[in-house]
């Protein structure tokens, strides 16, 4: 086996790292400690890239999420527009339903059919929730059946903490969620449907003559502010998934629970700004990348290239670089035939000596036996060492 050393990083003592790869590219728990409180009944901020969790404050407690919800509903539906069931110029019909729903609107009219890009900016913008049931209606047949297609895919996602009765978020019983399972969802929602992401940016559009808002306040207040979603209820109080693109990092923070517009957003800012000062993230190999090229014997081609799927980054505390290494580990010898996509080994990042990111090194492509004087003489290599 071999371990090859390629850069370094040291982390500063007493903090505590928890790194679970996944196809996200895994999630990483950094302090033992907060470095500050919240005023919220929950938060938590972390890298969307990287999936590194850099605060977290009863991020996995239950909640009532008010219009975060609508986070999901327009998830499911820039899922049906990426697999082509509807177009941005699709109709969808207004029921009385949907028309009557209560509390924010967008005020669409019973009879009308509006185009999936007008609900989208209802959604994404003013927060309709008359919006949400046309759209929950058309892709759900009804909203309680688009709850269930909600509850399917926050499954799917890893969304422990979440349960949806409606596509709005309005109170309903036992419609929950929490910071960590908005995180999640965001970290999705930027990653699956980067083409979509500019409505949610959008800070004002008129629709059958009026004028709405957004109502996500920090988009006039920091430029690197790209989304995302308010929410309040009385039951939720004041909510806020924000989104902080500097430097070429990602931050997304959630706070659930908040006591008021203001607080929501002070703690959102502060939350992004301690996450943006005392954080970056690494990019050691993108998707695809050749990590190592390693011989093959018995084979047609002397060497195969071992490539990873997925990209490997890591978020780490600011100017500290001095112990991370990076290797791949593999079994020799490798031997033909090797099939595209056989794995070869696995990428391994260590901290300080401790494994936290391991990830398959794969062949790039096929190498098939080779002809027999390459058979004979490789076996005579290998039998004496060569």
């Amino acid at each position: 086996m071999e371990w090859m050393k390629t850069m370094s990083f040291k982390l500063l003592r007493n903090t505590m790292l928890a790194l679970m790869v996944t196809i996200l590219a895994g999630s990483q728990a950094w302090a033992e400690g907060l470095p500050f409180h919240v005023r919220a009944k929950a938060a938590i901020m972390g890298d969307i890239d990287s999936g590194a969790i850099l605060f977290d404050q009863n991020s996995d407690m239950p909640l009532p999420p008010a219009s975060l919800t609508k986070v999901m509903t327009l998830y499911l539906l820039y899922e049906a527009l990426q697999k082509g069931d509807i177009t941005l110029e699709t109709s969808m019909p207004v029921s009385r339903n949907a028309w009557q729903r209560e509390g924010s609107k967008t005020f669409v009219k019973v009879g009308d059919k509006i185009r999936v890009e007008d609900l989208i900016r209802g959604i994404a913008v003013q927060s309709g929730n008359d919006a949400c049931v046309v759209v929950a209606e058309y892709l759900g047949g009804s909203e309680k059946g688009f709850a269930d297609m909600m509850n399917a895919k926050a499954a799917a996602l890893g969304m422990e903490a979440s349960h949806f009765a409606n596509a709005s978020g309005l109170p309903a019983p036992g419609h929950q969620s929490s910071a960590r399972d908005f995180f999640i969802l965001t970290a999705a929602l930027m990653k699956h449907f980067p083409e979509y992401a500019h409505y949610v940016q959008q800070k004002e559009y008129t629709f059958n003559g009026i004028r709405q808002v957004n109502r996500n306040h920090l988009l006039w207040k920091d430029k690197y502010i790209t989304g995302l979603k308010t929410g309040h209820t009385s039951e939720a109080g004041y909510c806020l998934i924000a989104v902080r693109e500097k430097d070429g990092q990602r931050l997304c923070s959630v706070v659930m629970g908040s006591s008021s517009t203001e607080v929501r957003e002070e703690e959102s800012m502060r939350l992004l700004h301690y996450g943006n000062r005392s954080f970056e993230t690494v990019n050691l190999f993108e998707a695809g990348a050749t990590v190592r090229t390693l011989r093959v014997w018995k084979g047609s081609q002397k060497e195969v290239d071992g490539v990873i799927y997925n990209p490997m980054r890591i978020t780490v505390p600011k100017r500290q670089r001095g112990a991370l290494e990076a290797g791949i580990v593999f079994n020799e010898p490798l031997v033909a035939p090797v099939r595209q996509g056989q794995a070869l080994g696995s990428l391994v990042v260590k901290l300080e000596g401790q494994e936290v990111m391991r990830q398959p090194v794969v062949a790039k492509n096929e190498v098939p036996e080779g002809n027999l004087m390459v058979v004979l003489l490789d076996a005579i290599r290998l039998q004496l060492g060569w």
